[in-house]
């Protein structure tokens, strides 16, 4: 029996869903932690949210996209890591970030065009970032670390990078409209 259970627990998916189940809501709680409006309390509701998100959706889908990269690249260069890194950016990375906006907001109780308007707003700059990190840290991960590994490596790396989702996420409208130079 327990050698089933390890043979589970094995697979990239499963340690992936029960990886992100974790380091998602630690996410949230850290970036509630640095939010200098912070009262003391934690969201418990935000943490749990993360949580479903992180391991029954992001878990998933970069799972399947680390296969199909794989599939489509088998060769194990580093010329074809660095493809999967930059392709993954410009075809998952997109999809993930858009994805976040949306499916969280949902999840915070908002309509679908709220959702919509979430994405419109936050997408862009926030895949920027992406843009410089994620390429990076996806060639380590391709280069250098074995593949049933590479989901646990992500969400690792990753928790930093979901702090900085919950920030962008819900951080207040601090938009200050300057008129001229004498207001500077």
């Amino acid at each position: 029996m327990w050698s089933k259970i390890y043979r589970a627990t094995n697979h990239g998916l499963v340690r992936g869903l029960a990886i992100y189940s974790i380091t998602w809501p630690a996410s949230s709680v850290i970036q509630q932690a640095l939010d200098p409006t912070w009262n003391k309390e934690i969201d418990i509701k935000r943490a749990i949210k993360f949580s479903l998100y992180g391991a029954l959706y992001v878990a998933p889908t970069l799972y399947a996209w680390m296969r199909f990269a794989s599939f489509i690249w088998p060769t194990h260069t580093v010329v074809s890591h660095v493809t999967k890194a930059v392709i993954e950016q410009f075809s998952y990375g997109p999809f993930a970030t858009a994805s976040f906006f949306f499916f969280m907001t949902l999840l915070d109780g908002g309509s679908i065009e709220d959702a919509k308007q979430e994405v419109q707003k936050k997408f862009f700059p926030t895949w920027k970032v992406a843009v410089t990190v994620w390429p990076v840290l996806q060639t380590i991960n391709y280069c250098v670390v074995p593949p049933n590994n590479r989901l646990i490596f992500v969400s690792f790396a990753g928790l930093a990078w979901t702090v900085f989702l919950a920030y962008i996420k819900y951080e207040k409208s601090k938009k200050v409209i300057v008129n001229n130079k004498s207001d500077l």
